[in-house]
């Protein structure tokens, strides 16, 4: 039975912490469906919940002064203006 691109992702997060790029690559997805797969985190999120589990996001970070980002995708620091950003991590537990 061909499992579902959810439940792929799922499985991958339950035993890494793994930004949305990672994913794609662990997967064989085209770089520009990179959209979809953050689409599905947020759906995951209510699915894993249904189970007991919880998914956990580590922000964006800014590589040059550290300021953390309130959003799941991030592109340039409000802060120093860097475009230096640390993708967003999400791990299942």
């Amino acid at each position: 039975m061909v499992k579902s691109l959810r439940e792929r992702i799922i499985d991958l997060l339950m035993d890494n912490s793994l930004t949305a790029k990672e994913i794609c690559v662990l997967l064989d997805l085209e770089p520009n469906r990179i959209k979809e797969v953050h689409s599905n985190i947020e759906k995951i999120a209510k699915i894993v919940k249904r189970k007991g589990l919880e998914l956990f996001v580590m922000p964006p970070k800014c590589k040059n002064c550290g300021f953390e980002f309130s959003k799941i995708k991030a592109s340039k620091c409000p802060k120093c203006k860097s475009e230096r950003i640390e993708e967003a991590r999400f791990v299942i537990r």
